[in-house]
């Protein structure tokens, strides 16, 4: 697995002038950004999606289209959160590449910044699936429809990350407890985010009037 998956378009590994970097991380092809979105949810065993392409378009797509579906869908609730949507969903997306490239660098992975980031901002798309299927759905009422769909795409889009940052991975000691702690971050998050902002009667004690 280690030498099978292949990065495609890290600006660290092949650095050129600003310009070129930020046209390559932001200007792709709308073509491009759906194959990568799909991809996303298909774990690496194949070699078509064994390339990771790397860029900061579809991630940022991705954290608006969650923020703003989380925004909307938290105007429905019934007993409102301390903190907002946006807050959460941005210091989620701005910890959790950190978090995860750190714990990659423990294992002595040679994964960069960029990488990082727009792998675990594709995976953004696993929590946006999970969610907007769930609305429109059962309006976010049913908890058990909600963990099928955490189950297929939320499990779909983590295991493509856990494996990605398996093959990443030198040590063999650290691969079962970066994949784990990631694994389980990732998917903590998403059910955070359904029952305090998106289920309409959930009730945390820290929220209760």
């Amino acid at each position: 697995m280690a030498s099978s998956v292949v990065f495609i378009g890290s600006p660290e590994k092949s650095p050129k002038n600003f310009k070129h970097i930020v046209k390559q991380l932001f200007f792709v092809a709308p073509g491009d950004v759906i194959f990568r979105i799909f991809a996303a949810f298909v774990p690496p065993i194949t070699k078509k999606y064994q390339k990771v392409y790397v860029d900061l378009l579809g991630p940022l797509l991705g954290l608006l289209i969650l923020a703003a579906f989380v925004n909307y869908g938290y105007k429905f609730k019934v007993v409102t959160a301390g903190q907002s949507p946006t807050e959460t969903v941005l210091v989620y997306s701005a910890l959790m590449p950190l978090l995860c490239f750190m714990l990659c660098k423990m294992g002595r992975s040679r994964i960069t910044v960029s990488e990082t980031a727009s792998l675990i901002g594709y995976g953004l798309y696993g929590h946006i699936v999970t969610l907007v299927f769930s609305f429109l759905c059962f309006q976010e009422r049913s908890n058990f429809f909600f963990f099928v769909c955490l189950t297929v795409f939320g499990g779909l889009s983590t295991l493509r990350i856990a494996l990605v940052i398996l093959g990443t991975l030198v040590a063999p000691a650290a691969r079962l407890l970066v994949c784990s702690v990631v694994s389980i971050a990732n998917i903590l998050f998403l059910i955070f985010v359904h029952f305090v902002y998106m289920h309409r009667t959930f009730t945390h004690e820290a929220y209760a009037p």
